[in-house]
């Protein structure tokens, strides 16, 4: 049962009234699988207006501006640019081009969402930060595990008094071969890197462990926080498909996750033996994907829709956007760290 003020009570991320908001004018440079599966489906929630798309290849830009009801397709992020109605510009694409427009959007005098990673490389997120600051524009990282209905759940339960201090997370994040170490931590396990630090803080110390097999990586890393939590990644690229779960630990209490639809909230009960059997207390969520109801939209769960309706929300109060190209910084300063550690296992100061 859930009761008023129970952990597991989580107030919607969409609202009836967004179908009414055109206020906040975009364009979309970038339309390929990723962009037009995940991120110009979900604009519709938002409540934005879709100016124009843009991608190098104009029958693909022409068939996502009939599909998502944009105004103009476009070839040229020029093109898109010159625009004068537009608030903000979404970059979809590779990481090069997440700098690149990114960059040019932000000169421009626009808003900024990027996809992670933002670039291949600390100094493309770098140069989006110093656009930004210059601007006095803002910019936002596609970090989207923040927003997961799942992990939300997490953040508000560890938040809880019940829960007590977080001495612990545990997260697997191991997938598909993926070839070459910086692939493999930008575009796949930065999303880890990005939640651990949105959990429990920056890391002071990093301890790493890697090992190249044929091209590939076994890669686990343990942190230390600020505040003295710890975390653990197991960010192998030896997996069946993607393998996510997440556990963090708390004062007799434990949250886990599992595929960011599933969790499960367990939590000693204060007044009995905890060694005796039947005296913990268990509560679990999942979506229900059996209603069509937009909660259960699979990219309201997954964090995509959240994320694009807290960056219109940004634009329309004029406040300030998370995660950032700050937190995109933080992200990409890990990245570093661990494609500078030697192979086996090594201790890195972070401060």
């Amino acid at each position: 049962m859930i009761t008023s003020g129970d952990p597991l009570t989580l107030e919607p991320v969409t609202s009836d009234d967004r179908d009414r908001l055109d206020d906040v004018a975009v364009a979309v440079i970038g339309c390929g699988v990723h962009s037009t599966t995940a991120i110009l489906p979900s604009l519709r929630h938002a409540g934005v207006r879709l100016v124009s798309v843009c991608d190098l290849d104009g029958e693909r830009a022409e068939s996502a501006r009939r599909r998502f009801g944009a105004q103009y397709a476009h070839r040229s992020i020029d093109e898109v640019l010159a625009r004068d109605e537009l608030d903000a510009v979404i970059v979809v694409g590779p990481p090069e081009l997440h700098v690149s427009a990114g960059v040019a959007a932000l000169e421009s005098g626009h808003h900024v969402f990027v996809e992670k990673p933002p670039g291949t490389s600390l100094d493309g997120a770098l140069a989006i930060q110093r656009a930004a600051r210059a601007a006095g524009r803002h910019a936002m990282v596609g970090f989207m595990k923040r927003r997961a209905t799942a992990y939300r759940l997490v953040r508000q339960i560890i938040r809880s008094d019940e829960f007590g201090p977080v001495t612990s997370v545990d997260m697997t994040y191991a997938h598909w071969p993926v070839a070459g170490l910086r692939l493999h931590l930008i575009d796949m396990s930065i999303h880890a890197l990005d939640t651990v630090r949105w959990l429990l803080g920056d890391p002071v110390r990093l301890s790493v462990f890697k090992r190249a097999v044929d091209g590939n990586h076994a890669l686990v890393l343990m942190m230390e926080h600020e505040g003295g939590a710890v975390s653990r990644l197991d960010l192998s690229a030896f997996a069946p498909g993607l393998q996510e779960r997440l556990a963090v630990t708390g004062r007799a209490a434990t949250v886990r996750v599992d595929n960011t639809v599933e969790l499960t909230y367990v939590r000693q009960r204060e007044s009995t033996t905890p060694d005796r059997p039947n005296t913990r207390l268990v509560r679990s969520w999942r979506p229900e994907l059996s209603l069509p109801d937009r909660e259960n939209d699979v990219n309201v769960l997954q964090g995509y829709a959240p994320e694009l309706i807290a960056f219109a929300d940004a634009i329309r109060a004029g406040g300030a956007v998370t995660p950032s190209i700050d937190d995109g910084v933080a992200a990409m300063r890990l990245v570093e760290a661990v494609i500078d550690a030697p192979d086996g296992m090594s201790l890195i100061e972070l401060r």
